[in-house]
């Protein structure tokens, strides 16, 4: 009789055990449906990368001569058209010249300023003034650079080899400078290189565009995103991507006929990161839906069969 009850004692722990372990404390799965209307709108088809702004043509203009800087007549920020007197400058033997007539008095420099002329620094091409390194009166050799010109601001990007493929010569690209994301600038590949630059252990290529308009507020060394595109379709019927499967022209959507839901075929087009271009098969404004499974996770009554009973309250 002892045996007994040991061996039904042994059988209730068992089976309670086994409820615990597969039965208290794991997730249950629900079904959810949602819905989505069928809309028309725009769809862009991008491939997208990172850049910087850089000059077209950077130019370093250094001193024809060696000697002191007098005036300078520009500053950066400044527009310089090509020939412009940018700056004047003595040479080291008309310094020290106008130094020593200079403890003369003023009539003995107006002198020597007059007949030892200073010598002018001149922009060779057309352009802004992207940095400037010199003030009056600094000595200079004629490897000191004064200025750096740039004709025109350009934006080169860096694709991924595995979107070099997409990218084409005269392709159209939306370029948003990160610091100014509201205002994209519309730009054309102008240049695709031929030799791969390594970063991050990735291989990428570098793409010129060249900017449609400057604005006032891009300058050299901005970082940029470009969004390269690869179609545009105006007013075509949509669908938010998980409310579609299937890809190469043919899709499923779930629709509901006669109070079931049922998986339909319709015929589908190119897709962005959020929506999918419906060709045929639906209707504008039409619902379709979506089955989306959660997780829950089951409620435990007191931790398991062998934890302790709460005390109750005082």
């Amino acid at each position: 009789m002892k045996i007994k009850y040991i061996s039904i004692t042994i059988l209730v722990v068992v089976v309670s055990v086994a409820v615990y372990l597969f039965g208290f404390g794991k997730s249950k799965t629900n079904i959810k449906i949602e819905s989505s209307k069928v809309f028309r709108g725009d769809l862009v088809v991008t491939v997208r990368a990172t850049g910087t702004a850089i000059p077209k043509n950077r130019l370093e203009i250094k001193p024809p001569i060696a000697g002191r800087v007098e005036s300078i007549l520009v500053n950066e920020g400044n527009q310089v058209g090509r020939g412009k007197i940018i700056a004047w400058m003595s040479s080291t033997e008309r310094a020290a010249l106008l130094d020593a007539a200079r403890a003369k008095g003023e009539d003995e420099l107006k002198k020597w300023e007059d007949f030892y002329k200073p010598t002018p620094v001149i922009s060779p091409l057309r352009g802004l003034v992207i940095a400037s390194n010199i003030s009056p009166g600094q000595t200079v050799t004629q490897q000191d650079i004064l200025y750096v010109l740039s004709d025109n601001l350009m934006i080169q990007a860096k694709v991924d080899e595995t979107d070099l493929s997409k990218i084409k010569i005269g392709q159209i690209a939306n370029v948003t400078v990160d610091s100014y994301s509201d205002s994209p600038i519309r730009a054309k590949v102008s240049h695709i290189g031929y030799e791969a630059v390594t970063e991050n252990n990735v291989t990428m290529y570098n793409v010129d565009l060249t900017l449609n308009s400057i604005p006032d507020y891009l300058r050299s060394g901005m970082s940029i995103t470009i969004d390269f595109i690869l179609s545009e379709e105006r007013e075509v019927l949509l669908l938010p991507n998980e409310f579609v499967k299937g890809s190469g022209g043919k899709g499923k959507v779930i629709k509901k006929i006669e109070g079931e839901l049922v998986e339909t075929t319709v015929t589908i087009g190119r897709s962005d990161e959020q929506n999918t271009a419906i060709l045929s098969g639906v209707e504008e404004n039409e619902i379709v839906y979506r089955k989306k499974k959660i997780q829950e996770e089951k409620k435990t009554s007191s931790g398991g069969p062998f934890s302790s009973p709460k005390m109750p309250k005082r």
